[in-house]
């Protein structure tokens, strides 16, 4: 969806910058109708990051004033991406300033329990709906089965743990049936461990699913559920061998296990552990005006994802202290670098201890599916930054797919909408409106997850060239192709999953070190 077209710098620049940018006092409402769609757009951008910076600081009335504009511009059912966007951080930025007042947020935090828990239902509903709208999860459950599939060449024993939690799907699994059964010398004997807290009707459901299937292509098939969240996983690691038992992991099975968009999670119980909260920090503000943000946007963004890294890379131009923190995304960093970027104090004793234990295991396979992103950085504008940005992508891609299937999809509208609101919005305000042992949210990038893996005694298992091949067949056949991209590292060891060439998902594989074997990838080169 082009947000700002060609003509929107002209537009933009022929206004005064302080009009389009200083919040006003007094006579809310009428300046709205005096800006035109594009300078809406940029006003919205200069209220946001101005928003930010004054919660980060803690300025309760001017960061009201700027909530005040931006719920003016912005709505949940506005008909454009931006102003949508801007209303979930509008309201991840109220629920942040509100925490700053411990009494009335905890008030407030009762209050919402009873209805938040009555959405259960709709967040099911629009993870599916999410699911269906964008390839992400697609192409992390292809690649993750390609690269279990190479791994249990020969196998006639095979063990999958799913410790995917909400992120889990009977679709993955049932695609796996259908290779194992493809595969020279018949399928193994499959046993699919899933640790799921969905409760007993939601794993008795993926068990009769599963069963149904693999008993449709005659595939020896045993279901375990674990009822637990992987924290709770966690608090099994003081007692020897428990991991080993809550898994039912047996000798003679060849173990796989497989994690989505879930293992960021352990990081916030080594927050809980180093106690406390983060102080916010607030950079130095050397920030271009929305205007010449726009005057220097040549030529026209083809999205607001564009837009925001436009601005982003201005910023940071002007300011020496904030252009080290920002690396490519598919460029490693060095420790120093991620030192400075990801603090060592939110430690990494429980996650460090749980994936030694999972090591411990010998698992001859462990299949890691995480959002590109960095969003455990310590700084809350830097979080902010990169979830502007990363969420205006996904917001993008929503938008494509709902206006490219609303001709022939009555309620593609709706969807997008619980999408927006209940999972991505849920996200947004765990990255931005919350801090210590709360923020669950806290994605990290591959390079980060490297470092944190190879600590803990695993070295990788680099993803076939087949398993790629796979993947944008897969792009192709659903008519993905073009915007979305599947891009391997440049060494081979992991996949990337991009949206205009911004990577979004990365998937990489692992071993115990102790484990080598002749050549270090898998399958094809």
């Amino acid at each position: 969806m082009d947000i700002f077209p060609e003509d929107t710098v002209s537009s933009a620049t022929s206004s005064p910058a302080s009009s389009l940018y200083s919040p006003s006092p007094h006579g809310y409402g009428s300046w709205v109708q005096e800006l035109s769609h594009d300078q809406q757009g940029v006003r919205l951008i200069g209220l946001l990051y101005q928003c930010a910076a004054e919660v980060a600081a803690g300025a309760f009335d001017r960061a009201n004033l700027c909530l005040e504009q931006i719920n003016q511009l912005a709505s949940l059912d506005a008909p454009h991406t931006l102003q949508r966007l801007a209303a979930v951080f509008a309201d991840a930025l109220s629920r942040k300033l509100i925490s700053l007042l411990p009494g009335v947020s905890r008030a407030l935090q009762y209050s919402t329990a009873a209805s938040s828990s009555g959405e259960a239902y709709l967040v099911t509903a629009a993870r599916r709906h999410l699911f269906d709208m964008v390839p992400f999860m697609k192409l992390a459950y292809l690649t993750t089965n390609h690269a279990i599939l190479e791994a249990m060449e020969g196998e006639r024993f095979v063990h999958v743990v799913d410790l995917s939690g909400p992120a889990s799907n009977a679709v993955q699994w049932i695609a796996l049936f259908h290779a194992f059964r493809a595969r020279r010398g018949g399928p193994p004997h499959l046993r699919v461990t899933a640790v799921h807290d969905g409760g007993k009707e939601c794993l008795a459901s993926m068990a009769a699913v599963l069963a149904k299937e693999a008993e449709a292509f005659d595939i020896p098939f045993q279901f375990d559920a674990v009822e637990a969240r992987l924290d709770d996983l966690v608090l099994l690691l003081d007692t020897p061998d428990a991991l080993r038992q809550v898994l039912r992991v047996r000798s003679g099975e060849a173990l796989a296990i497989s994690v989505v968009s879930q293992l960021h999670r352990l990081l916030a119980a080594d927050d809980a552990a180093a106690g406390g909260r983060r102080q916010m920090h607030v950079p130095g503000s050397s920030c271009l005006t929305p205007v010449q943000i726009m005057a220097r946007s040549s030529p026209s963004p083809r999205s607001f994802g564009e837009l925001l890294e436009r601005e982003l890379n201005t910023r940071l131009q002007l300011s020496p202290d904030a252009a080290s923190s920002v690396v490519s995304s598919l460029s490693p960093q060095s420790p120093a670098q991620q030192q400075q970027r990801t603090p060592a104090a939110a430690g990494t004793a429980k996650l460090g201890r749980f994936l030694q234990a999972v090591r411990g295991l010998s698992p001859k396979i462990m299949v890691v599916a995480e959002p590109e992103a960095n969003h455990n950085a310590a700084a809350f504008m830097e979080r902010f930054e990169e979830a502007l940005n990363y969420y205006g992508s996904l917001f993008d891609c929503l938008e494509r797919a709902s206006a490219a299937a609303h001709h022939h999809r009555q309620h593609a509208v709706e969807e997008r909408a619980r999408v927006e609101w209940l999972v991505l919005g849920e996200e947004v305000r765990g990255v931005v409106a919350r801090e210590g042992a709360e923020r669950k949210e806290r994605h990290e990038r591959l390079a980060q997850w490297g470092r944190r893996m190879e600590a803990a005694g695993m070295e990788r298992v680099g993803m076939s060239y087949g398993g790629m091949m796979e993947a944008r067949k897969l792009l192709h056949s659903m008519d993905w192709a073009g915007s979305y991209e599947v891009v391997h590292d440049p060494r081979g060891e992991a996949f990337f999953f991009c949206w205009h060439r911004r990577p979004l998902y990365s998937v990489s594989a692992w071993r115990p070190a102790a484990c080598r074997h002749s050549g270090g990838r898998l399958g094809g080169s």
